[in-house]
């Protein structure tokens, strides 16, 4: 998986005002949409879309690797390897849960941008890991440092994880729109 700060480090170079975790999810959300239907011309394409002008050939280079190795760690779960670019456990937690935040809005807008959709009558558990991955994004609050925060944390992190290994299983090769009627 590509580091945390050398990502970080790759968009300040750029100037891109997207933060690593939001690049990150929007990578992932695309990725369990079009798993690897599409082309990486297209890919480059769409990154470069995301950051609103050219895609400097590093930072591209960047995001292919780690769509790359978003696909090989969510394929078949692939030993449940598949992890979320965050800053380390050494950063303050209230910077820890504004970038899990970050991570699930990338994601929703990753997927949601493919085209592909749920319909709202649907109780899937896709449908369900959705709904708590956008009320994640919603997340407004400080964090305050402590052991019980600290916990809690970590299990939103695994909920987030395991919930992208299902949306990705769940969702199938397809790239027609998910609904249930």
């Amino acid at each position: 998986m590509p580091v945390f700060k050398h990502f970080q480090d790759q968009l300040n170079a750029y100037g891109a005002d997207h933060h690593p975790s939001e690049l990150h999810g929007l990578l992932m959300g695309y990725l369990c949409a079009v798993k690897n239907q599409s082309k990486k011309e297209g890919r480059l394409a769409v990154y470069a879309s995301w950051l609103d002008g050219d895609l400097p050939l590093e930072l591209g280079e960047l995001m292919e690797a780690a769509f790359n190795e978003g696909l090989e760690n969510l394929e078949e779960f692939s030993d449940f390897d598949f992890s979320l670019l965050l800053p380390d456990d050494e950063s303050p937690i209230s910077d820890r849960a504004a970038a899990i935040g970050l991570w699930c809005s990338g994601f929703l807008s990753g997927f949601g941008e493919t085209g592909r959709q749920l319909d709202v009558n649907d109780k899937s558990d896709v449908h369900e890991a959705m709904r708590d991955l956008a009320s994640i994004a919603a997340m407004t609050d400080d964090v305050p440092e402590g052991e019980e925060n600290e916990a809690d944390l970590m299990e939103i992190i695994e909920f987030v994880r395991v919930s992208t290994l299902l949306i990705f299983a769940e969702t199938g090769s397809s790239s027609a729109p998910i609904t249930t009627h």
